[in-house]
């Protein structure tokens, strides 16, 4: 068994100034907003009712790392914010590797209150043949966007940047806009479009405009990005044509209905920014041909499962880290991040058509099973990805290999993450991971992961995990999304 690796990572974190400043806030524990390296998030900043420490990302996840003890103690509550307190997990990791020239003898010598009672989960772990695995949420769980006047997900300006700098979204959406417009025979100017969550630039209701469009109205919740869609509006020379609608558009009557609705309200988990019910409201009152999938955008949105490992999961362990203190809430990744891998192919858990929303909740019952089969080649790749990712962080080669091998040979949950089909053809895609493998790719969107055990479980090839999906997507906005997986990992 090798403590090393756990150990100089502890001993660095508290011996240094790696803890991130947290500030504390109306009895949580708040971070300062934090970024993916040129892919801002579109949901970044986390609450959680526990110490934690916090990791930027750098090209890397948001990492999360539950504290215990008297670890919990050393952490500084500031009432200021101060971003330059973030390490990334490259930098630990690079900071380890200098570390980790200490002897075995001493560092295994050491009384410290951070040493681990196991090393590496995935090699010390006993071998049970079914090993329980579990994880519950809420849609707003973690995420310090939520607007506290109102239950749901709401974003600052960094995070609708990043949705309008995706290239893998915006020119999509773009196209999609202006083929519904032009392919009625009245022209663009006879169609009334519809922007349910316009946001503070109010960019597709614009681009509706600038291609011809005769009414838009856009609707925006937030009233100080109702009042920036304004000033957008007006810069853009449209206030004859856009009408910008505050509130919730469950709670507004238009004067006349619409053509075709533009709603991007999709999050990481397809549901979470509240789809289901102000689609279902908006199929009920605000288009004319509710039932028809061209009239749409996007027609359909999808969520994608797959176990996954994940490094920090297998590098910090008990006592001084707990992750139950999560209490279920998920992990958010940047969709490029190699700390994330999954573990067999992706398996469809949300699917919900706009023209058919009422027959669309997919997961709601409860009575959904998914069952994957650990994929022997992925964590052969994995390993090696691993092993290289740890490389360029200057671990030495072999301690790089143990690592990879425990990591590629472990899971922590199951990763989540969205996939939009924007037109009634379904030719026009926007995937946040690569389709239909689940590759690595970037995104604005995240992947998410709850962490389903609180050490990693240990797979091999021609295991499987067997997932009991218990989403309750509620048709109140007002009430956020739930979430709960719930099943096993059985040993072949």
């Amino acid at each position: 068994m090798n403590s090393l690796a756990p150990i100089a990572l502890l001993s660095f974190l508290a011996l240094t100034n790696g803890f991130s400043t947290i500030r504390q806030s109306e009895g949580r524990f708040t971070t300062s907003p934090s970024f993916l390296a040129g892919v801002p998030s579109r949901s970044h900043q986390f609450v959680s009712s526990n110490a934690i420490l916090t990791m930027k990302v750098e090209d890397d996840e948001i990492g999360r790392l539950p504290l215990n003890g008297d670890l919990e103690k050393r952490i500084k509550c500031n009432e200021e914010e101060d971003t330059s307190s973030f390490i990334s997990r490259r930098l630990a990791l690079r900071r380890f590797a200098t570390i980790s020239a200490v002897t075995a003898a001493t560092v295994s010598s050491s009384t410290s209150p951070f040493m681990p009672s196991v090393a590496l989960a995935a090699t010390d772990e006993d071998l049970e043949k079914k090993v329980h695995i579990s994880a519950s949420w809420k849609a707003v769980d973690g995420l310090n966007s939520l607007d506290k006047e109102n239950n749901f997900v709401s974003f600052d300006l960094s995070a609708y940047k990043a949705m309008v700098g995706d290239a893998s979204r915006t020119p999509f959406f773009e196209k999609a806009i202006i083929q519904r417009l032009n392919s009625v025979p009245g022209g663009p100017e006879s169609q009334v479009v519809l922007d349910l969550g316009t946001g503070p630039f109010a960019f597709f209701a614009i681009l509706a405009a600038q291609a011809g469009a005769g009414k838009v109205y856009a609707i925006e919740a937030s009233k100080e990005a109702a009042k920036s869609a304004r000033v957008a509006v007006k810069q853009a020379g449209f206030e004859d044509v856009i009408e910008i609608v505050e509130g919730f558009s469950t709670e507004i009557t238009l004067p006349q209905k619409v053509d075709f609705a533009v709603a991007e309200i999709i999050g990481s988990v397809a549901t979470e920014e509240g789809a289901y019910g102000t689609i279902l409201d908006a199929h009920n009152r605000f288009l004319k041909e509710p039932n028809k999938a061209s009239n749409w955008i996007p027609s359909r949105i999808q969520t994608y499962a797959a176990p996954a490992s994940y490094t920090l999961h297998n590098l910090f362990q008990p006592p001084a880290f707990d992750w139950t203190k999560l209490n279920g809430e998920p992990v958010r990744f940047n969709c490029r991040d190699e700390g994330l891998q999954l573990l067999s192919d992706p398996q469809l858990v949300e699917d919900i058509l706009f023209a058919d929303i009422t027959n669309s909740k997919y997961a709601k019952t409860g009575n959904m099973e998914l069952k994957f089969v650990i994929d022997e080649d992925r964590i052969k790749d994995n390993q090696l990805t691993l092993f290289e990712e740890f490389r360029k962080n200057r671990l030495g080669k072999g301690e790089a290999e143990k690592m990879a091998k425990s990591t590629g040979q472990s899971l922590s949950g199951i990763a989540l993450w969205p996939r939009l089909l924007l037109d009634g053809d379904e030719k026009i895609q926007v995937n946040s991971r690569s389709y239909p493998n689940g590759g690595h790719q970037k995104s604005h969107w995240q992947t998410v992961l709850p962490i389903m055990a609180a050490t990693p479980v240990s797979i091999k090839g021609g295991d499987e995990v067997i997932v009991n999906v218990d989403f309750d997507v509620p048709s109140d906005v007002l009430r956020p999304p739930s979430y709960k997986l719930d099943g096993e990992v059985v040993r072949t």
